[in-house]
C-alpha cells in the first residue's frame, strides 16, 4: 500500500527493499541508512496493530522511511511529502494524516521516553516484497 500510495503521488517507486523490526529507543519510530534496501522499524511502536491508529502510525512511518529509500534526505521535505502523500490517497480526515503529522508519540509518556533498549534484536520480514519481474543487482 506505501509504495502504490507513494506512486500515485509523487510518481515514483523502487524495488528490492528488506524491511527488519528492531528494538529502538521509543522516540525513533523507524530508519533508513542512505545507500541500503533495508528499513527498520521498531518493533515497540507497532503494538498490536489491532486499532486504526496504531495501523495508520506504521503507514505514515513506513511512508517516511520509504521516501528515504527513494533518495529523499531532508528530514523537513520528508514529513511534508509524507503528509501529501497521506493527504491524497485519504483524505483530510482520516487518521493516516493526522499520523503523519504527530506520529505514535504524541500519547506516549515521559516513562516511554525513558526506556532503553538493551539489544537491537533485528527480525527479517520475509515476502515483505514480492518482485514480480527479475532485475540485477
Amino acid at each position: 500500500m506505501v509504495k502504490k500510495a507513494v506512486q500515485r503521488t509523487l510518481g515514483r517507486h523502487r524495488v528490492g527493499l528488506m524491511l527488519y523490526l528492531g528494538n529502538l529507543p521509543i522516540r525513533v519510530g523507524a530508519f533508513h541508512q542512505m545507500g541500503t534496501n533495508d528499513i527498520v522499524l521498531n518493533r515497540r511502536l507497532l503494538g498490536q496493530t489491532r486499532s486504526l491508529k496504531e495501523k495508520s502510525n506504521v503507514f505514515a512511518i513506513l511512508v517516511h522511511e520509504y521516501l528515504h529509500t527513494l533518495g529523499f534526505r531532508d528530514e523537513r521535505q520528508v514529513r511534508r511529502l509524507t503528509h501529501k502523500v497521506c493527504q491524497e490517497n485519504f483524505g483530510k480526515s482520516h487518521q493516516v494524516v493526522q499520523a503523519s503529522l504527530t506520529g505514535p508519540w504524541a500519547e506516549l509518556t515521559d516513562e516511554d521516553f525513558m526506556e532503553i533498549q538493551q539489544e537491537l534484536k533485528l527480525e527479517m520480514v520475509r515476502d515483505f516484497e514480492r518482485i514480480e519481474g527479475g532485475y540485477i543487482i
